[in-house]
């Protein structure tokens, strides 16, 4: 236990709010006997519940790293869509400077390594145990196919970040991804291959989706429908086009596209019918100034929403039909008559409107958050289908989702590259603040690009990144490289 930093995380980690140096030196008082949480299903059932809860936790006792919503954000600081609307409050500047990935002693190659691995180490002691379970096996079933589904949900986070882009055309894709480790250990191990991690990502989701059906009794847990999903992007960054597009309609079949109503609403409710998988919060689990609403409403009563709005790339507005409802999802010119702030708020051009919890100035943090919808299924078909080929059909998909959000659209009669570049700019739009647009950059090898839109040069600084340059994978954290010797560092 003296020996090793993150990979201790992998034996040890049930409901430990973080690994900290000290937990290498005994067992640390926080965690739950293997043995003891797994011998029942219903003890397992609790397990499993600890494991959600590690996703919406503050890591590296930093309240801008509230876990998995906390890089939502954080994928899309890190691309060009998301403006800092003011220098006042400096929370996730490093990550949009890419200065914080960079360091093997910053936080951001620190804080997903932390965050997954503790995913992983603790869905491992669940798939590892579940089998002997006192229960049914239908429950043990739903356990396990939960922690399958949470497996590769993180392994797949770590190898866009850690790793190359996959490359179907390079297969197989030997650079080196992350350590993949499927068993409790303490060991630390050498990081495998791409190829190799995405071969068990698919063997988990194919695994998982065995064992799971599409009840349960919150949109927090996976079921599913959320593993087509889960597969739906595993499949489409890697190139295969046609999993993708099949994995995507069986995802959304079960939900319904959201009305106008429900749009302008503030993406903070899990009830919406849109949603297939997000974190319903709970008013015993308030994060308060850690929490994702904290950091993308328009609306919370922080000095960071107070002082730092976020807002839209004004050439990505400039390209939105008045007649979408979308474009009210931002104010290009805000009053106080026509865009929510908390008290003291400063306005900026083109700001965010998309979140809002209730209550203006609102006091709560209890903002659901949404993990997957049905709209990026209908994206995902879509891009999938045109990439195929198969330009009607994915011109009706566009289709179909943007006459719900526009009733003026009109269906579009592009091909080939044309017709691939309106569904990306759909998807730029749709998908804005939860979480897409660097991986989404990188697994389609195109260059970072701030030029000519309304990023403040003194905060973003970093306006050009080329395709397949070093900065697109993080660093391995230097505590880890210090604790496994099996491991190496990412180029500098």
């Amino acid at each position: 236990m003296k020996t090793r930093f993150i990979t201790a995380c992998l034996a040890i980690g049930f409901f430990v709010a973080s690994c900290k140096p000290e937990y290498l030196e005994t067992a640390p008082t926080g965690s739950v006997d293997a043995g003891a949480a797994y011998a029942t299903t219903k003890n397992a059932s609790a397990a499993i519940n600890g494991i959600y809860r590690a996703m919406v936790v503050r890591y590296l006792s930093s309240q801008g790293h509230f876990g998995h919503p906390a890089m939502m954000i954080i994928m899309d600081v890190m691309g060009e869509d998301l403006v800092f609307g003011n220098s006042a409050n400096n929370w996730h500047f490093a990550e949009q400077r890419w200065t914080s990935h960079r360091s093997e002693n910053g936080t951001m190659s620190e804080f997903p390594f932390q965050l997954y691995y503790r995913l992983i180490g603790n869905a491992n002691i669940a798939v590892t145990s579940i089998d002997n379970a006192t229960g049914t096996k239908a429950e043990r079933d739903q356990i396990k196919g939960e922690a399958l589904g949470l497996r590769a949900f993180s392994y797949f986070n770590l190898v866009q970040l850690y790793g190359k882009r996959y490359d179907a055309a390079a297969k197989p894709n030997s650079q080196l991804g992350v350590p993949l480790v499927l068993t409790p250990t303490t060991e630390g191990l050498p990081r495998a291959t791409v190829e190799d991690i995405y071969t068990q990502i698919n063997k988990d989701l194919t695994d998982a989706a065995a064992l799971l059906t599409t009840t349960r009794t919150y949109k927090s847990h996976i079921n599913l429908d959320v593993v087509k999903g889960l597969q739906a992007r595993v499949a489409l960054v890697q190139q295969n086009w046609a999993a993708a597009a099949t994995f995507a309609a069986d995802a959304r079949k079960n939900y319904s596209l959201m009305s106008d109503t429900q749009y302008l609403d503030g993406f903070a409710d899990v009830t919406n019918p849109e949603w297939i998988w997000g974190f319903d919060h709970l008013e015993d689990q308030s994060e308060f100034f850690g929490a994702y609403h904290s950091y993308i409403s328009d609306n919370f009563n922080s000095s960071n929403i107070r002082q730092t709005p976020k807002a839209l790339n004004s050439l990505l507005y400039n390209q939105i039909p008045a007649t979408d409802v979308r474009s009210k999802l931002w104010v290009k010119t805000p009053t106080a008559t026509n865009a929510i702030t908390p008290p003291g708020g400063v306005r900026v051009p083109y700001m965010n409107q998309k979140f809002r919890l209730p209550g203006t100035p609102s006091t709560s943090t209890m903002g659901d958050i949404p993990y997957m919808r049905a709209a990026e299924m209908y994206l995902i078909e879509a891009e999938a289908q045109a990439r195929l080929g198969k330009n009607t059909e994915a011109a009706k998909l566009l289709f179909d989702l943007t006459t719900k959000r526009d009733a003026a659209y009109k269906l579009s009669t592009s091909t080939s590259t044309k017709l691939i570049d309106e569904i990306l700019l759909s998807r730029r739009v749709e998908l804005w603040g939860e979480g897409h647009r660097f991986l989404d950059l990188k697994r389609m090898n195109l260059p970072l690009n701030r030029n000519g839109a309304n990023h403040n040069p003194a905060v973003a600084v970093l306006f050009d990144v080329a395709p397949g340059d070093n900065q697109w994978e993080f660093l391995i954290p230097r505590r880890e490289i210090n604790a496994n010797p099996a491991i190496v560092q990412n180029p500098l």
